[in-house]
C-alpha cells in the first residue's frame, strides 16, 4: 500500500480532531465545571453557617419580639424634640447641685439620623473638681441618653482645686414625634 501525500494528511487532520476538540471545547468545559463546583461548594458552605447561626435560635419569632421590646426600651428614652429643654434644665439643676458655675451653653445645629436626632451642646462648666466628678456620675444617671463625645479639662491659674471644663454633650431626641404633631414642629429648638 502506498501511502500518499493526500492519505497522510487525512491522517494528520484525524489526529488533529480530537486534539482540537480537547482543546477548544473539552478544556475550556472542564474549567466552567470547575467554577461551577467551587461556587456551590461556597454556596453550601454559607448554607451550612446560615444553618449553624440559626439553629441557635429555636423561634425566630419569639427572638425578633424580643429585639422590638428591647429597641423599645430605648426609644422611650429618647425624648420628643419639645423636651429637650426639659433636659437642658436638669443639666443645670445638676450643676447648681454640684456647686459647678456653666460658663456658656451653645448649641450646635441637630444632625439628624434615621429615627431620631441628636443635638451637640458645648458646655463650659467651672468648679471644683470633685463637684464636676459627682457631677458626671450624675449625668451618666439621667434616664434619657445623653452623650459626651469631647471633653477637655484645664486648671484654673492660681485656684487650688478648681478646674473649666469644655464639654460636648450630645443629646438624642425622637425628631419623628414632632414631624407627627404638625403644630409642635419647630418648638424646643435651640
Amino acid at each position: 500500500m502506498r501511502i500518499g501525500f493526500r492519505e497522510l494528511t487525512f491522517v494528520l487532520v484525524l489526529l488533529a480532531m480530537p486534539v482540537a476538540s480537547y482543546m477548544f471545547v473539552f478544556e475550556p468545559r472542564n474549567a466552567q465545571i470547575t467554577q461551577m463546583r467551587r461556587e456551590a461548594l461556597d454556596r453550601q458552605a454559607k448554607l451550612q453557617q446560615l444553618e449553624a447561626a440559626t439553629r441557635n435560635f429555636a423561634d425566630m419569632g419569639k427572638e425578633i419580639d424580643k429585639l422590638s421590646e428591647a429597641i423599645a426600651v430605648f426609644e422611650q428614652r429618647l425624648p420628643a424634640e419639645r423636651e429637650v429643654e426639659v433636659i437642658l434644665k436638669q443639666i443645670w439643676e445638676l450643676a447648681a447641685k454640684h456647686h459647678l458655675t456653666p460658663k456658656s451653653v451653645r448649641t450646635d445645629k441637630p444632625v439628624t439620623a434615621a429615627a431620631y436626632t441628636e443635638l451637640p451642646i458645648r458646655v463650659v462648666i467651672a468648679g471644683d473638681f470633685d463637684g464636676f466628678y459627682s457631677f458626671l456620675l450624675d449625668l451618666g444617671n439621667l434616664r434619657r441618653i445623653t452623650h459626651m463625645p469631647d471633653m477637655r479639662i484645664k486648671k484654673v491659674p492660681n485656684e487650688e482645686g478648681l478646674m473649666e471644663a469644655d464639654v460636648v454633650l450630645k443629646i438624642f431626641f425622637d425628631s419623628t414625634q414632632s414631624d407627627k404633631n404638625g403644630a409642635d414642629a419647630g418648638k424646643g429648638r435651640l
